[in-house]
């Protein structure tokens, strides 16, 4: 039986989540850049989304 006591901490006296630092400390350095491109596109994609439903306003209403 795991001894709760004996578990790493999941965050640190400043509030880190360390379950994210260990995970990506887990993996390879390719494996991190993966990650990290594959977040890139996804917030790219986000803003781009966003874009696309703002409004735009008419080239008369600029006047």
């Amino acid at each position: 039986m795991v001894d709760p006591e004996a578990a790493p901490p999941v965050y640190n006296e400043d509030g880190v989540d360390l379950t994210l630092i260990r995970w990506m400390l887990s993996l390879t350095p390719a494996d991190r850049v993966a990650t990290l491109q594959a977040h890139i596109y996804f917030v790219t994609l986000a803003r781009e989304s966003r874009r696309a439903r703002e409004p735009h306003p008419r080239s008369d209403e600029h006047r």
